[in-house]
């Protein structure tokens, strides 16, 4: 059982933070060999903050190369650096560095590798459905219900096309204009039905959704200044600033010149590429072979070898993967429009068939393999219109409605 500091960590049920003043390269290889050496006996994934280093008041405490020792002494008991690792599930067994300027200190925060022990598992029924309501929560409740930090981090790693973060805005303004609406009848001391009064006992704190909302506000513009939009972006934005701009002149007045100037920033802006899917490789294999076992069944005429009867028995768990696959590729507050238009993207960019695809399936005699790429995907999509490649791009900014 492993004890000192490493016995502290293994004892962590949720996220912790310890210190490693003084620890050499002996001490940082024992830590991690004692503390992460075998998998945490818990439901959910924690982190466990190390702190290696800092300003000038601590400094003297720990050694320059302190957070390389100890991202050596994780690395050779099998873990990773990532620095997007975060309190995920698919995050054990990774580390990253972190030199958090707010507290002028340096951490190296380590997701262990979790298993559910039967105790855990038998820690009670409501628990375990807590728990697997988190695991479900919508991209949307993510968003609005963690912390800045993490908010941070989520929204960069999950959401970079101006859309996507565009959607993200509409969420966080649809609940607070929900949660001022309630409070208002609150105020006027009027009945709340049962979903107003859920929402308004709500523990979701509103002023952080509030600056959630001015985060993603001026993302939005930078991303504007840098012209980082997709064409359909482009289209759909300019229309909208168009609309503002005549509005204010049907009433006699003179555009402000902010808006003038988005307009022309927008006009200017060389539309950029939606970005690839996750897992484009896997989903261009696996269509690859479900296009082949079409074309052995099309070819058969209902005659099939034992070796092409077993190719097609595996049709159902191929199909399954994609499916499993194409969902994990899709972004978070993505229109199925632009996930359509980045899935035939992934496929056209396969070009020939993938040597794994092409390699899986019996070759019927005289049925050689083409070689003509990947058939069309049944339903694929078609040329998406601006407005709907999107979501709305109605107050996109809050600078234009003051």
């Amino acid at each position: 059982m492993a004890s000192g500091l490493a016995g502290k960590v293994r004892r962590a049920t949720e996220s912790e933070e310890f210190d490693l003043a003084n620890y050499d390269q002996e001490r940082c290889n024992d830590l991690a060999k004692g503390a992460f050496g075998d998998p945490f006996p818990l439901q959910t994934m924690v982190r466990i903050s190390f702190v290696v280093g800092g300003g000038k008041l601590v400094r003297q405490k720990y050694s320059d190369d302190l957070p390389k020792l100890f991202m050596n002494a994780l690395s050779a008991i099998g873990f990773s650096d990532d620095s997007a690792a975060a309190c995920e599930a698919d995050s054990g067994g990774k580390y990253k560095y972190q030199h958090d300027t707010g507290k002028n200190l340096k951490f190296v925060h380590v997701y262990p590798h979790i298993i559910v022990s039967q105790d855990a598992a038998n820690n009670g029924e409501g628990d375990a459905e807590q728990q697997q309501q988190q695991q479900r929560q919508s991209p949307e409740e993510k968003m609005l219900r963690c912390g800045l930090a993490d908010f941070e981090r989520l929204f960069e790693k999950h959401l970079p096309t101006y859309a996507q973060r565009k959607g993200l805005l509409d969420a966080l303004k649809a609940r607070v204009c929900k949660w001022n609406a309630v409070d208002e009848k609150v105020r006027r001391l009027e009945r709340l039905d049962a979903e107003e009064e859920a929402l308004y006992n709500d523990d979701l704190d509103i002023e952080e959704v509030q600056e959630k909302d001015k985060k993603v506000s001026a993302s939005l513009e930078v991303m504007v200044d840098e012209g980082n939009l997709t064409s359909s972006e482009r289209t759909s934005l300019l229309s909208l600033l168009d609309e503002k701009r005549a509005a204010v002149e049907g009433k006699g007045k003179q555009a402000p010149q902010k808006l003038v100037d988005m307009i022309q920033k927008v006009k200017d802006c060389s539309p950029v590429g939606l970005p690839p899917l996750k897992f484009a490789k896997e989903i261009r294999e696996l269509t690859n072979k479900l296009n082949k076992l079409a074309q052995l069944e099309k070819a058969s005429k209902g005659k099939y070898s034992l070796d092409e009867l077993k190719a097609l028995g595996e049709r159902p768990d191929i199909e399954e993967a994609l499916a499993n696959y194409k969902e994990s590729s899709r972004g978070w507050f993505e229109a199925d429009e632009v996930f359509e238009d980045r899935l035939q993207a992934c496929l056209r960019a396969g070009g020939g068939s993938s040597k794994k695809g092409g390699s899986a399936l019996p070759q019927r005699p005289g049925s050689a393999a083409t070689g003509s790429g990947f058939t069309t995907v049944s339903g694929g999509a078609r040329q998406a219109k601006s407005k709907a490649s999107a979501p709305s791009t109605r107050n996109a900014f809050g600078a234009l409605d003051r």
